[in-house]
């Protein structure tokens, strides 16, 4: 047998050979702090060395990033950094090597950044500290920019806490570290900080107090503030009530969890704002629907579902209406295989003919008084507070709707035209709701003797009191009743409280069908002032 050249057979060979290739096409990325420029490591001067780099290790620079001005925290929050890895792992663009001036100055999150670099070296693109004599390819090479990694996270560490501390310092020395949150002004000098409340934070205020004496939902406080000149999202709402600044106090990352006092006028006590984040919490826990607001359905957030326990919803039928031209409301639950609904007239009349006879004794008419008494001063003042703003919003509605009515007289064009009818159009409804909301509100401010004889003359008939309330208050009404809501029963047709104010069922008329539940007993001076007439007809209870 002849000789046999083993190099024939290479094709069966397995692994492949490192070569380390010397030269190529790169790219230089730089990144310089402030801090860093002041000690003059300038973007030229990093990018001079990068380039020299280059030029004796013979790599042609086809493209230089600047990321000078990239700050964010985490490499997937930088724009630019983001970019070099693109156009590097882009097979078209050729790249054999990411040139920086030093290791650190490639990625901010030190460690982290080790799965980003054997990426692109197992796509045979190097990261190549141009300050640094190692070869990034090799294994001691590897090793080397390990260490500086760690090392530039150990510094990163060090910087990030010394920033925390001195923050923390901060804001325990009454100074607040950003912007302040809406309805304050802040000015901030080197020695001095003083945060005011502005009229925005006023309004803010209100909304608090109202929100925490009415039990409303964050859209029914949006529709109220809205008529004063304040218009939010319910959703801003939930951020703002959950935000403890505007109890006067500061919460930030850099008190790990601590509460403590701030340097602002806060703009609610903090018993209310505990009462109005309660109000949430429970509105959460109960699957609450906030579209509250349907006046065919005022059992929404007290009605649920027997089958799953969550707050029903409530809707018109648009068959019904199609087929019989009038207007029919359900309540019914949205999840999965309930199926649970019932008209909302059939419901309604079964939660009026509960609470129809239930009544405060005679008894108890001096307590009622006393508390009525107690109430009107600082209700009357709220409100004439509310109408104050509602009729300033009102101004300033009438004169925009005076600037746009100018404007459409001297239109040029039809487009012009058009355009200024549906603003006027836009304008003249915003005004005839904060009419409404101003009718409203003066109704409520009533002489003392007048309230106190109204009120008690609803004290022996829940049921009358409750027809004659706004929504907000029917519900008020009714969690005062059935403090954990109702359920509606198909097989009885009727509804079944799942329990019950204990004192209004001891000491009303309540009479047959009342069945008996185990339930605590309502405290009556806590919950009193809620069965005071409602708002339209008289002011509001606390």
């Amino acid at each position: 047998m002849g000789s046999i050249d083993i190099n024939a057979f290479k094709q069966f060979g397995k692994g492949k050979k490192v070569v380390l290739k010397h030269g190529g096409r790169a790219v230089i990325y730089q990144r310089v702090s402030s801090k860093e420029q002041e000690l003059g490591f300038s973007p030229e001067a990093q990018l001079h060395v990068c380039n020299e780099w280059a030029a004796r290790n013979k790599y042609e620079v086809v493209k230089t990033f600047d990321g000078e001005s990239e700050s964010a925290k985490t490499d997937t929050n930088r724009k630019r950094f983001n970019e070099v890895l693109r156009f590097v792992k882009d097979k078209k663009n050729r790249i054999d090597a990411v040139i920086v001036y030093s290791t650190n100055r490639f990625t901010r999150t030190g460690t982290k950044s080790f799965s980003i670099i054997d990426e692109l070296l197992e796509r045979g693109i190097p990261v190549f500290s141009a300050t640094s004599s190692y070869d990034a390819r090799t294994a001691d090479g590897k090793m080397q920019q390990g260490m500086e990694l760690l090392m530039a996270n150990r510094e990163n560490e060090i910087k990030s806490q010394a920033v925390k501390d001195s923050g923390a310092r901060a804001l325990r020395s009454g100074r607040w570290l950003h912007q302040a949150p809406m309805g304050y002004e802040m000015k901030t000098t080197k020695t001095k900080q003083t945060i005011t409340v502005n009229e925005t934070g006023k309004l803010i205020g209100m909304a608090f107090q109202i929100k925490a004496d009415e039990n409303l939902s964050n859209e029914e406080v949006a529709d109220r503030l809205s008529a004063m000149g304040l218009t939010l999202e319910k959703q801003q709402w939930s951020k703002i009530f959950h935000n403890i600044f505007y109890a006067g106090y500061y919460a930030h990352n850099y008190l790990q969890g601590e509460i403590i006092r701030g340097a602002q006028e806060p703009l609610v006590s903090l018993e209310v704002f505990a009462k109005v984040n309660k109000i949430t919490e429970m509105a959460h826990s109960r699957g609450y629907e906030t579209k509250t607001n349907k006046e065919y359905a005022p059992l929404l957030g007290s009605l649920k579902c027997p089958v799953c326990g969550h707050n029903l919803t409530a809707a018109l039928s648009t068959k019904m209406r199609k087929k019989y031209g009038r207007e029919v409301g359900y309540y019914m639950c949205s999840r999965k295989n309930c199926k649970c609904n019932v008209s909302t007239t059939r419901a309604n009349e079964a939660f009026m003919g509960w609470i129809e006879g239930i009544a405060l004794p005679e008894d108890f008419s001096e307590v009622l008084e006393l508390q009525l008494r107690k109430a009107f001063p600082i209700l009357n003042q709220r409100n004439a507070e509310e109408v104050a703003s509602i009729k300033t919003n009102l101004a300033h509605k009438e004169s925009e709707r005076e600037r746009i009515e100018a404007n459409l007289a001297l239109a040029p064009t039809p487009k012009v035209q058009e355009v200024c009818m549906k603003q006027l159009e836009k304008v003249e409804g915003e005004i005839t709701a904060i009419r409404k909301e101003l009718d409203d509100k003066n109704k409520e401010i009533l002489n003392l003797d007048n309230y106190i004889t109204y009120g008690m003359s609803l004290r022996s008939n829940m049921l009358k009191l409750w027809r004659l309330s706004s929504l907000g208050h029917k519900h008020i009404i009714q969690n005062l009743i059935f403090p954990d809501g109702i359920v509606w029963r198909k097989e009885n047709d009727d509804i079944e409280p799942l329990s019950k104010n204990e004192f209004l069922f001891t000491y009303g008329l309540k009479s047959g069908g009342c069945g008996e539940k185990e339930s605590g007993q309502t405290d009556f001076s806590t919950n009193l002032s809620a069965l005071a007439p409602p708002r339209g007809l008289e002011p509001r209870t606390p």
